[in-house]
């Protein structure tokens, strides 16, 4: 059975308070294991210092009686090494000596007490050591002291005398810390235990808040995405949480953004794309229903009224599935080699006398007697060329000028068709290139106008050329549009 899935939010708390956890027992079970380990050590060098202690104040008295009969089955001996190894003094044994001497001096004063300090607190002999050490004498008979069972882990010092061997100290490790040593031992466990379960405490809320603070913004975009799917309309969203999430929320309100200006072209596509078929489709309904009801006779100038408005509308439809092939297939290119300079000459040369009717000049500024071989497709060549010559010749005042330059580098084709008033505005070059539009104020200059997709599909085809169109302001007062297409755009095609 497969696991459920949970939030992300939840995944990140198990996890961050997991990792915690694991670094919390780590730690602690290493600090108990290290204190625990110190401290015997430090239990086991104290024993060693004491029974070093010992040794000596052996040493000292055997050292007048080497045989050690002063401590020989004298267990008041031993208490008074103890004590004496512990810093409360020697017991003295018999009755005090009589005021004063022999000779019937007057009494001394007793001697000043001794300045002696007590042995430091970590010198200072544990309290069960009498019930571990035992002395030994030279032939291995306990002397005092309690001896230990065979066998049991000891640490064993000789007392010399005169570098003779009168004695040996045994001293039994302690197994386990007693009084202060115990109670010490326990409060630092009880500490380590109590922080490391505050500790983990801690590290639960934590991750509590610091995973509900990572998946708010995440939940924010799962919301606008979901609402997005739905094709419902979404807010822009506030960039925040870590660094990644934040660029992911500004990457969604750019696609959020983007998507808002689709469905706007997308409307005005409709809009436009309706006015721009009901107008000629109006017309031939128009003339149709006078010739059906006898207003009008199906005369020669009637019918060729109709075949241009037939020819308009087959011109825009032909127009729109050009721009909707180039953007779902790409634009389908036949590349070619072929010579330049003469086919731009005989494409331009075509509008002269369509200008003149205009009541426009036509000048044409191109280099002479140059022969540049070329890879294009010719006829979206030429459907380019004559684009940008009719959008001239239809929105340019008479009189007026057009006038049509190309020059060649070594490796691209520049082209500029340019003309006099009337201008565009700023605001407007920027959306000249796109689909169905028109600036106003000519739009309906003369009741002629266009489709509005000229340009876009001159920039279709310079695109599918792997070149570059621009438009600006012409010195002439009008509009100058910049084409650069590659000598060689075999394989660029879209």
């Amino acid at each position: 059975m497969p696991l459920p899935r949970l939030r992300i939010a939840h995944q990140l708390s198990l996890l961050m308070t997991g990792a915690v956890l694991l670094a919390v027992l780590g730690v602690g079970a290493l600090s108990l294991w290290s204190l625990r380990s110190g401290f015997h050590d430090y239990l086991k060098q104290r024993d060693e210092e004491q029974l070093t202690r010992l040794l000596k104040l052996v040493e000292q008295r055997a050292a007048a009686d080497p045989s050690m009969n002063w401590l020989r089955n004298d267990h008041e001996a031993m208490r008074e090494l103890m004590d004496e190894l512990s810093g409360r003094g020697a017991r003295r044994r018999g009755p005090p000596p009589p005021p004063g001497n022999s000779f019937g001096f007057p009494p001394q004063s007793p001697p000043p007490p001794s300045r002696e300090r007590p042995p430091p607190p970590e010198l200072a002999m544990a309290g069960n050591l009498p019930e571990r050490v035992v002395i030994l004498d030279a032939q291995g008979e306990r002397l005092g002291g309690h001896r230990q069972p065979p066998g049991a882990p000891r640490i064993v010092r000789a007392a010399l005398v005169d570098g003779v061997t009168v004695a040996s100290l045994e001293l039994s490790p302690e197994l386990a810390p007693e009084g202060g040593d115990a109670l010490f031992l326990e409060r630092q466990t009880k500490g380590l235990v109590g922080a490391a379960i505050f500790m983990a405490l801690l590290s639960m809320f934590a991750a509590w808040w610091v995973a509900g603070r990572w998946s708010r913004p995440l939940r924010a975009l799962q919301l606008a995405t979901h609402r997005i799917a739905s094709g419902q309309k979404s807010e822009l969203l506030v960039p925040e949480g870590s660094q990644e999430i934040a660029q992911l929320m500004e990457d969604v309100n750019t696609m959020l953004q983007s998507l808002s200006r689709l469905e706007n072209a997308r409307r005005l596509w409709i809009a436009q794309i309706s006015h721009e078929l009901r107008t000629p489709l109006s017309v031939l309904r128009g003339e149709i229903e006078s010739i059906e009801d006898g207003a009008r006779k199906p005369s020669q100038a009637v019918m060729a009224g109709l075949r241009d408005e037939v020819l308009q509308l087959t011109r825009l439809v032909n127009d729109l599935h050009t721009l909707s092939v180039a953007d779902v297939e790409g634009l389908h290119c036949t590349f070619t080699q072929g010579e330049a300079q003469g086919f731009l000459l005989r494409a331009t040369q075509r509008f002269q006398v369509q200008a003149s009717q205009r009541g426009l000049n036509l000048i044409l500024s191109a280099p002479e007697n140059e022969q540049i071989s070329v890879c294009w497709d010719f006829a979206r060549v030429e459907q380019l060329l004559a684009n940008l010559l009719t959008n001239s010749l239809r929105y340019t005042d008479s009189p007026g000028v057009v006038r049509v330059q190309w020059l060649f580098s070594h490796d691209a084709l520049t082209l500029t068709v340019e003309d006099s008033a009337p201008g565009v505005p700023d605001a407007d070059l920027s959306q000249l290139f796109e689909p169905l539009f028109r600036v106003d104020r000519v739009r309906q200059r003369g009741g002629e106008h266009g489709s509005g997709l000229g340009l876009s599909i001159a920039r279709t085809i310079v695109l599918a050329h792997g070149g570059r169109i621009t438009a600006s302001h012409s010195p002439l007062g009008g509009l100058i549009i910049s084409v650069q297409l590659p000598l060689n755009a075999k394989g660029k095609s879209l």
